[in-house]
């Protein structure tokens, strides 16, 4: 009986201990998770660049891939590291699908400062490429200093159509750390 009752204690403090130890994981985590999403400041930028289009119509359907590459400058920040000034080289990869009169963008940049350093851009918006109209973006880091780098943006382009499809794009991001 004696046993038993060892037993049976041992097993309520083997339960109170991974209680508590899963409680304080939880907590850990919840900690972690929320220290992430913290405001490390703002940043605006501004990326030009011309693209290179190829179009497929194809009855109501108009499938059109563009490729970008330029620079982008930094013109305020309240984010350590992306002080103003900041320029960076951009390659992007996009395309906008138009069917049955809707049409929707994405595209996909990589950034890289004159360290070599490295973040992403993903964009999207409704709306074909050529044609203004906001979006959003998602910047994540790749590698350096930008590693860790999070931040959600909202981006306006401007295109100018002369002896080529010029862009260029007002961005204002909120970063996460």
């Amino acid at each position: 009986m004696y046993f038993f009752k060892l037993t049976y204690g041992y097993q309520i403090a083997m339960k109170i201990t991974l209680s508590a130890l899963l409680g304080l994981f939880v907590f850990i985590s919840s900690a972690a998770a929320e220290h992430h999403g913290h405001s490390a400041g703002n940043l605006s930028f501004i990326s030009n660049g011309e693209f290179v289009l190829d179009t497929i119509k194809a009855g109501d359907m108009k499938h059109t891939i563009a490729e970008l590459k330029g620079l982008g400058n930094i013109i305020d920040s309240k984010y350590a590291s992306m002080p103003k000034g900041t320029v960076f080289a951009f390659s992007c990869t996009g395309s906008s699908v138009e069917k049955n009169g809707e049409s929707n963008l994405f595209a996909l940049c990589l950034a890289k400062d004159k360290d070599g350093d490295e973040f992403s851009i993903e964009n999207v918006r409704v709306g074909s490429i050529g044609v203004p109209g906001p979006g959003s973006s998602v910047m994540r880091g790749v590698s350096g200093k930008f590693t860790g780098l999070m931040g959600t943006c909202t981006y306006q382009p401007t295109y100018m159509m002369n002896d080529g499809v010029f862009v260029s794009v007002a961005y204002d991001c909120d970063m996460k750390h």
